[in-house]
């Protein structure tokens, strides 16, 4: 466990450090990729993957007493932090919920025709609410998007629902709900944090840029205004909610600004890097116990006929004074 945890940190940190390169050179959706696959990996049983590499274990290296006893115990160390960690998540959910209650839905003639020309699965609805200071979208099996109680223009309600509305097409809520659990479950990795933490900002950057193949170049100013005029009454995200101030602003406005097009060519370096990483995400250090060698039956003999034996094995008699008792 501590290697893959190990391994999986020096991974986390090496994303992190050449994020802003592959941001640049690719698109937010490959890092979203290499997130979701740390994740997956991090979920998955420690033995599960592709051997790369076999270390021979000596039987004498288990843990027998004092240290058996440790094990046990850190086993129930991470069992109780999991169970805070889910506790507090759990706590954060059940109050937004609760000030969501004041929603009303949403009765604006733009706004429902609006919804009418861009119905998906699942069905989503539209509300407004006092309590949220925030465009944002929550709910799994049913999503919602939710309003503040304040009046837009038709251009800012057509950009902030079409976020809204491309978070649930993308299956975000469900992105989020899997790399939360990742990290719950790996509480005492601090680079596991971490990883979430990025995979937040990178979500709402791979939407973006999937709302501007939407629209028009001339509508990316647009957007990103829209962005801006909203930022002075953004509220904390939800634990499962993704809302549309989400993620570092200034890092969504230069890469809205900067958006382009990925030719083939980059798209294929994009999934030749995944695929390179793959074995380094997936591949496992087996380790192998090297077994003592066969003893021989022992039982019933004579002390003469006991150390003959254990010769004829090729091991060593050592006597002692309780031999010739």
């Amino acid at each position: 466990m501590a290697v893959l945890q190990f391994k999986t940190a020096l991974l986390i940190l090496g994303a992190a450090a050449g994020r802003k390169h592959l941001i640049r050179s690719f698109c937010p959706r490959t890092l979203e990729c290499l997130w979701m696959l740390i994740g997956i990996r991090l979920l998955l049983p420690q033995d599960i993957g592709i051997p790369i590499l076999s270390i021979p274990h000596s039987p004498e290296q288990y843990s027998y007493g004092p240290a058996a006893g440790l094990a046990d115990c850190l086993v129930w160390i991470h069992r109780g932090g999991t169970g805070i960690a889910l506790l507090i998540l759990l706590a954060d959910y059940i109050c937004f919920y609760n000030r969501m209650k004041q929603k009303e839905v949403l009765q604006n003639e733009f706004v429902c025709r609006w919804a009418e020309s861009h119905s998906c699965r699942p069905h989503f609805y539209i509300y407004t609410s006092p309590a949220a200071v925030s465009p944002i979208v929550y709910g799994l099996l049913c999503p919602k998007i939710v309003l503040p109680a304040q009046q837009y223009s038709a251009a800012q309600y057509e950009y902030i629902l079409l976020h809204e509305w491309m978070h649930i097409r993308r299956l975000d809520l469900w992105k989020k709900l899997f790399m939360i659990t990742a990290a719950v479950l790996n509480w005492y990795n601090p680079a596991c944090w971490l990883m979430l933490l990025l995979f937040n900002r990178d979500l709402e950057l791979a939407c973006d840029a999937d709302v501007l193949r939407t629209l028009n170049k001339e509508e990316h100013a647009g957007y990103a205004h829209t962005l801006l005029d909203c930022y002075c009454r953004m509220t904390p995200s939800a634990i499962l909610g993704t809302g549309f101030l989400s993620g570092l602003l200034q890092e969504r406005i230069g890469a809205i600004m900067n958006q382009k097009k990925m030719s083939i060519k980059t798209k294929c370096c994009a999934v030749f890097l995944l695929a390179g990483l793959f074995p380094a995400i997936f591949g496992i250090i087996s380790v192998h116990a090297e077994m003592p060698e066969k003893m021989p039956a022992l039982v019933g003999k004579t002390l003469p006929e006991a150390k003959t034996l254990l010769q004829e094995a090729g091991h060593e008699y050592a006597w002692s004074i309780e031999d010739i008792r």
